[in-house]
């Protein structure tokens, strides 16, 4: 715990006095699950350069993701952070852990009918399908007011970056890669708590 609060503090230090590499709007597209690991590499230098670096990639208004390199559960991982200085209720700097974004997806759906109705087919189309973040907004949330169309768009950034590291730290076909987190998904959209998660899926 102390470890990971100390990485926390230094990556912290690191946004703060902008030591980190801008590469902002590099990745719109998602590339195919199969095809992350050297997509990303080509991008980032992930597999070829494990270097300790801080990597902004996507910033909505204060609202920031950056991936970390590099990460320890595989040869090109990397580990994302969400850093949020506007955040309520929460630290600014957190990584989102599945957890978390499960939290999110449910807390996200009680705030407009529309979020409702739609979010799971975002989250799908966003993970499975690879469509990019603007695409989705355009197709399932033109009609929201502007502040919750920026919330949904935030959670989508951070979902896109969570599903990439886990299609690079276990790649299909030999593993599930992103198609875990968005089980995740599918179990609270027909009703199961986040409590009961871990009872149906077993996490790595």
């Amino acid at each position: 715990m102390a470890t990971q609060a100390r990485i926390a503090k230094d990556v912290e230090n690191i946004i703060k006095q902008g030591k980190f590499i801008n590469k902002v709007g590099v990745v719109n597209q998602l590339p195919l699950p199969q095809n992350a690991r050297s997509e990303l590499d080509e991008k980032f230098s992930i597999c070829r350069d494990r270097s300790p670096r801080i990597i902004l990639v996507e910033k909505l208004g204060d609202y920031m993701v950056f991936i970390a390199v590099p990460g320890k559960k595989s040869p090109c991982d990397f580990t994302v952070w969400r850093y949020y200085p506007g955040a309520r209720d929460e630290e600014p700097l957190i990584i989102p852990s599945h957890d978390y974004l499960g939290r999110k997806f449910t807390e996200l759906k009680k705030k407009d009918e529309l979020i409702n109705e739609y979010l799971i087919n975002a989250t799908i189309r966003l993970v499975r399908d690879r469509l990019n973040t603007s695409e989705i907004l355009k197709k399932y949330f033109a009609g929201l007011s502007d502040y919750l169309k920026e919330e949904v768009e935030k959670f989508l950034l951070t979902l896109k970056w969570v599903a990439l590291q886990e299609d690079v730290n276990y790649p299909p076909p030999r593993y599930l890669g992103s198609k875990m987190i968005l089980s995740i998904f599918a179990l609270l959209e027909v009703g199961f708590k986040s409590t009961e998660l871990r009872r149906v899926i077993r996490f790595r």
